[in-house]
């Protein structure tokens, strides 16, 4: 179905603070939606600093088209973190003439640099949250997150009950969980035994370090291979040393193979007997959709919205996180039970394309937009 205004294709501007080459979470769900998007017949260009790393902006712009879509990049200056920071991590340059050009601005990511600067811009305006910790938020960020927008995109229902708490509207929070492309996420070669798979970025919260002390509790001999940026310097040098004396022991082996192009994700999801993700907190973990696209059993940490795509013991399993010997006992579960890890990966597969795929999740988005737009 085609959203539309009279006939005409609707004009959105994606804002999000990264984007390529910066590799995330994010960054996936924006460009997945742009694509799909622009797929139906309508016109998405996306807005985001000029920036190869968060938060190191280029106090320069540039308009560039990148696989059919136009991305804007916008100068700014970086903000000192601070307690009294309202959520701004950069001072943009000149941007909000270009807001004006389009039907719907759709705002990503938990960072107020963007939607603060465009609140007089009078546009439809949607929030996009990709995580919230809104626990440990300040007074003055909860007043900006219930002004900068008139529609809120939650990817999980308790983060829906979360907004509500905050004292945004049920009647402007909507569900709409991560989209995954199930066309190129799909099984395919020959998976390899006992082949571990971590992919994310390399800082503490995603429990990498827990994934590693886990091998020693595994009974049989593994390839664990480690894929992602090294986000934190500090934390990437204890990753690397507990590599190195795992590596030594000689029972295990682990790769990093560091930041790899999209084609050869998909590879390792498709090679992998077991996906991992050890996580402290994830808002929803895309990583889990995209490796159970390709069949790929997942054992992932029992945190934030990751239940509300794994079912326990049906189309993965979830464990506590934190909790190294658990989190052996369930890989070696699956590495000793080939037809259940087997039957998982098809469970997992059936449950993204009937809930997760980019085709239902844009549809839905879509609704959203006309929503809005009425």
């Amino acid at each position: 179905m085609k959203t539309s205004r009279a006939g005409a294709s609707l004009r959105v501007l994606m804002v999000t603070p990264g984007f390529h080459p910066i590799k995330g979470g994010t960054e996936t769900v924006v460009w997945n939606l742009s694509v799909e998007l622009n797929r139906r017949g309508e016109h998405v260009d996306v807005l985001t600093f000029n920036m190869d790393q968060k938060w190191y902006p280029k106090w320069r712009g540039k308009t560039e088209r990148f696989n059919g879509i136009n991305v804007f990049r916008i100068p700014a200056l970086r903000v000192p973190s601070t307690r009294l920071n309202p959520g701004i991590h950069l001072i943009p340059g000149r941007f909000t003439n270009l807001l004006k050009q389009y039907d719907v601005i759709h705002f990503h990511e938990m960072d107020f640099s963007f939607p603060l600067f465009s609140f007089f811009v009078s546009k439809p305006k949607v929030f996009h949250l990709h995580g919230l910790g809104w626990s440990k938020m300040s007074h003055l960020r909860k007043i900006i997150l219930r002004h900068v927008a008139d529609f809120y995109i939650s990817l999980t229902r308790r983060m829906e009950r979360d907004l509500a708490e905050l004292g945004i509207p049920r009647s402007r929070i909507v569900h709409l969980p991560n989209a995954v492309d199930i066309d190129m996420f799909r099984p395919g070669g020959v998976k390899e035994d006992d082949l571990l798979l971590y992919l994310g970025r390399i800082v503490p919260e995603k429990g990498l370090h827990i994934l590693i002390k886990s091998l020693r509790y595994l009974e049989k001999s593994v390839r664990l291979v480690i894929v992602g940026p090294a986000s934190s310097p500090t934390y990437y040098e204890r990753i690397l040393k507990l590599t190195q004396g795992r590596n030594e022991k000689g029972k295990h082996k682990i790769t990093y193979v560091g930041v790899i192009s999209q084609a050869e994700v998909i590879k390792w999801y498709q090679k992998a007997s077991v996906f991992v993700c050890p996580s402290f907190y994830e808002p929803l973990g895309i990583v889990n959709l995209e490796a159970m696209s390709c069949e790929t059993p997942v054992v992932a940490s029992n945190v934030g919205g990751i239940p509300e795509a794994i079912q326990n013991g049906r189309n993965g399993i979830l464990v506590p996180p934190g909790n190294v010997v658990e989190l052996a006992r369930s890989i070696q579960y699956l590495l000793d039970n080939p037809q259940i890890r087997k039957k998982i990966g098809k469970e997992g597969r059936r449950r993204v394309t009937e809930n997760f795929s980019v085709e239902i999740i844009t549809e839905r988005l879509c609704r959203i937009y006309n929503q809005m737009i009425a």
